[in-house]
């Protein structure tokens, strides 16, 4: 099929058989999936169950909507990927089912981004305006999720406006905005997207550094507050560094097609693109490993173990030991052992 959404045959001898056709493994997008689906059920299992505790604060609302995100950017994309890849790749997307992918990916990739960034700004609204923080704290919250879900669907929809167009990327597994056209409108496309996406970057790491700097000008919390802050800059900054890590490759990716005369599409898109899909799979995992529950059960080992009375060592000496001797043969004398103790 010769479509301008069907995938181009890479030029790459390792990804390829010698007839030409793609000869990717299944064993990565089944990891995927299969963690991503449990992963964030599980994450969402644990916030329901323990709303009594949290009472469904804004930052535990924000969790609960990146993993529904999450969930979704996987389980209603990757049951369609994985017949691609049980099929032998014969399997050919139809142009409906490849702009419903590029929708959700797009749409699934910058909504968690977005959430990311709404958990940095409600910490920083509860450390720098704590007073304003108070204020309709549930309402503002359910705002802003839906607010970033309408304002990212209308952005991964330009393509179905006639911005742009949505393209079936190597191995023919998956589609997305078409970052590899030579095309303006495609350019257009693919410079809004991956310019918001470094906004969003830029905006949550600077209010991290502005939440951690917050939190350490304070002289005299309660352990409780304490605890309770560590808890929260552990949690954000392995997501923040995460979300990074995953997140930027595409963005790369996609501004250097976009400024280049000869845009690719072969295993580095498609490695981009894992690794995107990855941090969606992570997410619901560090939640999961860094409850605060969890995260509390470690602090006080920590505190134990520094707490805790060095235990005496003593050492023998040659007169310690003569007097050893003696009182085993004379166990009526009561004689004090000579011994060094650090």
């Amino acid at each position: 099929m010769d479509s301008e959404w069907m995938t181009e045959k890479p030029n790459n001898s390792t990804n390829s058989s010698v007839d030409g056709t793609v000869s990717e493994s299944i064993v990565p997008p089944s990891l995927q999936y299969a963690f991503g689906v449990l992963g964030n059920l599980t994450a969402m299992f644990l916030l329901c169950r323990s709303s009594g505790v949290h009472k469904w604060k804004p930052f535990y609302r924000l969790v609960g909507g990146l993993a529904i995100t999450d969930f979704c950017g996987i389980a209603l994309v990757y049951p369609a990927v994985m017949v691609r890849y049980i099929s032998g790749f014969t399997f050919e997307f139809p142009k409906q089912l490849c702009d419903y992918f590029s929708f959700w990916f797009s749409f699934s990739f910058m909504s968690s981004a977005m959430i990311v960034s709404a958990m940095s700004f409600d910490r920083f609204m509860a450390v720098a305006y704590p007073i304003l923080y108070r204020n309709s704290q549930k309402t503002r919250v359910n705002i802003m999720l839906v607010m970033i879900w309408a304002f990212n669907a209308i952005v991964s929809s330009l393509n179905l406006m006639g911005v742009g167009s949505a393209r079936n990327f190597y191995p023919g597994s998956w589609c997305f905005l078409d970052f590899a056209s030579k095309g303006h409108l495609d350019k257009v496309n693919t410079y809004i997207y991956s310019i918001i996406g470094f906004i969003i970057l830029t905006a949550t790491i600077i209010m991290n550094i502005f939440v951690v700097y917050f939190i350490c000008r304070k002289v005299s919390t309660s352990d409780r507050r304490k605890s309770n802050d560590i808890f929260i800059i552990v949690f954000l900054f392995v997501i923040v560094i995460l979300f990074s890590i995953c997140w930027v490759p595409l963005m790369v990716r996609m501004l250097i097609n976009a400024t280049s005369n000869d845009p690719k599409n072969g295993p580095e898109e498609l490695l981009a693109v894992r690794m995107t899909i990855s941090n969606a799979i992570v997410d619901p995992w560090i939640y999961i490993i860094l409850r605060k529950e969890n995260l509390s059960k470690i602090l006080g080992l920590i505190r134990r173990i520094r707490n805790r009375k060095q235990l005496p060592t003593v050492f023998i000496t040659e007169e310690s030991k003569s007097v050893r001797a003696g009182r085993n043969r004379n166990p009526s004398t009561n004689t004090v052992t000579n011994s060094t103790q650090i």
